[in-house]
């Protein structure tokens, strides 16, 4: 079992340069009719700058420190429009003189943001980055920012460019998972098209023959480990409590004639939304599939939800925290985005993981937590089968999964780097693993150390 080495030290000598983690902090993930989508997307980012500020002495003394906002996010429009990284720092207790800037790497836009901002503070362009995402899934549905007014009246979808689907390699695997493989089922050949996620989800289920019920279990399991008195406590430390507006009767939103939340109509959202104690496997079984209504394995169930949040980190290098006196959390070990398969599109976890243990030298048996981020259960069962994994293994989503906690795509990336670290510091162990599937076929994986483990 060999110790992951440091990508840092691969290219660069400088002790003092070396990217490290000082804090994190996210909203709670909100549900569909929850509390979280009630907010704009840019203030769920400024509230977490201005709680990490809060309780940053050194950075409320100087917060022109602060070289870079970096904030990843699927859906940018909206209230998550015209650059949620600049309006994010001009929102908040940070000075103008920090520069924003916004990245879609879809389900991966968080965990990307974190490695720009990584790769600013290793290169010397930077000594200190603010690095997170957003997601308003309940309020920008994915594919949202494909939709675009028209001159007469109403608004139009704007399909996908058609040349993708007559890129070579991409027909070459149009035609390998779809009747090459299926040639007696046409229903689930017919999945091997670039289209919408889920539709790539099914596939892979067929394509590693999936039992229903171990996905169903994968899905129960998500929501029983979310749902422990440790799990709610572990996730609870991360999270910076925020007043959202509340709703009349008719599930209106109370704001006042400036659209600004009334302070006595206020409530407290703390906890995240998304976990159902009360699901049992009967219950789960029960639910139709989505995608191929007899054959199918995908329901709303084994599926994760429409989720909304904001997650931010700061990150700097460790002379800047030593000079400072800041404490040190953790460092980024390693972290590679890789491209896959587009058919299959979500086979991600796959390839990042391999290639990011080749980048540190180690494997899966170094790493004490490992998170496989629960976009759809067929993921975490063809990632488990495809790399030894057990999808029982203790290490695995100790805390519950995107199933259960939720997936605001353009900040699941950050959170699962944050989630490790805390269970590193709260279990007293080294080496914490994450990874997702992403959008469009790519992949990407870090390994977090906890910093004097």
């Amino acid at each position: 079992m060999a110790e992951p080495k440091n990508q840092y030290f691969q290219f660069a000598k400088d002790p003092k340069r070396e990217p490290v983690l000082v804090d994190y902090i996210r909203t709670p993930i909100g549900k569909k009719n929850g509390k979280i989508v009630r907010m704009r997307g840019d203030d769920l980012t400024i509230h977490c700058v201005n709680a990490l500020v809060d309780r940053n002495s050194w950075l409320k003394d100087n917060p022109k420190l602060v070289g870079d906002c970096i904030v990843g996010c699927n859906s940018q429009i909206g209230t998550c429009a015209i650059d949620v990284g600049r309006t994010t720092v001009l929102g908040s207790k940070l000075d103008w003189i920090t520069p924003g800037v916004s990245l879609n790497r879809q389900c991966a836009s968080g965990m990307q943001a974190v490695h720009f901002g990584w790769m600013e503070i290793a290169t010397g362009e930077k000594d200190c980055v603010i690095a997170g995402g957003v997601e308003m899934q309940n309020a920008y549905p994915i594919g949202a920012d494909m939709t675009v007014p028209v001159e007469t009246g109403g608004v139009t979808t704007i399909p996908p460019n058609k040349m993708i689907n007559k890129n070579k390699s991409v027909m070459a695997s149009s035609k390998k998972y779809g009747n090459d493989m299926f040639p007696d089922k046409p229903a689930v050949a017919g999945l091997s098209v670039m289209a919408g996620q889920i539709g790539s989800a099914e596939l892979m289920g067929h394509v590693w023959k999936a039992p229903r019920e171990v996905l169903d279990e994968i899905s129960y399991n998500s929501h029983m480990k979310a749902n422990k008195e440790e799990a709610w406590k572990g996730r609870g430390k991360e999270i910076a409590p925020i007043k959202v507006p509340k709703v009349d009767a008719a599930g209106k939103v109370i704001l006042d004639e400036n659209s600004d939340p009334i302070p006595d109509q206020t409530e407290l959202a703390d906890k995240d939304e998304g976990v159902r104690p009360t699901t049992t496997k009967e219950k789960l079984a029960d639910l139709r599939p989505i995608v191929l209504r007899k054959s199918g394995l995908l329901t709303a169930g084994n599926s994760c939800p429409t989720s909304d949040g904001g997650n931010m980190s700061i990150w700097m290098s460790r002379g800047l925290a030593e000079q400072l006196g800041v404490k040190i959390r953790a460092t980024l070990v390693g972290c590679v985005a890789v491209g896959t398969d587009p058919i299959l599109m979500l086979t991600g976890p796959i390839d990042a993981t391999k290639a990011v243990m080749k980048r540190c030298e180690t494997s899966l048996d170094a790493m004490d937590f490992i998170e496989i981020n629960e976009a759809f259960s067929t993921v975490v069962y063809a990632c488990c089968k495809d790399l030894g994994l057990d999808w029982n293994d203790p290490r695995l989503n100790q805390w519950g999964g995107a199933i259960a906690i939720g997936h605001p795509t353009g900040v699941t990336g950050c959170r699962l780097l944050g989630t490790l670290v805390n269970q590193l510091e709260t279990y007293g162990k080294k080496y914490g693993y994450g990874t997702l599937c992403v959008g469009l076929g790519m992949g990407i994986g870090g390994i977090v150390k906890r910093e004097g483990a």
